[in-house]
């Protein structure tokens, strides 16, 4: 599975049992359909931000660049949770946090779920897309165990 490379996202959501932004690091992000649109996650049943995701049943994916390396460690540590949203760095739409300079931001009303081993795959329809108004950086990538530049070839 290492040698699998994926574009590195922050998934976020507000959880409404305390109100408060929640999010996790991820890479099995993938697109499902386009009629409806459609954003899959993986999301470990074990994570903070699992219950958060549940309860909210909505979810934004946030496709970070590759001059945001520095978030994925706050994001992937639970030591870190407090920090996570301490910048000013987060804009809100509908009550969901994102980052206004990510690559890309989807917006999903969960649709379906399936557990499937340590994971919870949620399947959720596109409400809403932002993409970066100007070219920041190319998109992040994770390739075995590290980071990666995800760009076109020519």
């Amino acid at each position: 599975m290492r040698r699998m490379p994926g574009a590195v996202a922050l998934i976020t959501t507000r959880d409404p049992a305390n109100d408060q932004p929640a999010g996790l690091a991820a890479s099995a992000v993938i697109p499902v359909s386009m009629e409806p649109p459609s954003m899959l996650i993986a999301v470990n049943r074990g994570a903070s931000a699992h219950a958060a995701i549940e309860r909210a049943g909505r979810y934004c994916v946030n496709l970070l660049g590759t001059t945001q390396t520095a978030l994925v460690g706050l994001f992937s540590s639970s030591d870190m949770r407090d920090k996570r949203f301490a910048s000013e760095d987060w804009d809100y739409h509908e009550g969901m946090p994102y980052l206004p300079n990510a690559c890309a931001n989807v917006f999903c009303d969960v649709r379906t779920t399936l557990v499937f081993g340590t994971h919870e795959l949620f399947i959720g329809e596109a409400f809403h897309v932002r993409t970066a108004a100007e070219e920041g950086s190319d998109p992040l990538g994770w390739i075995d165990g590290g980071f990666a530049r995800l760009g076109q070839l020519s």
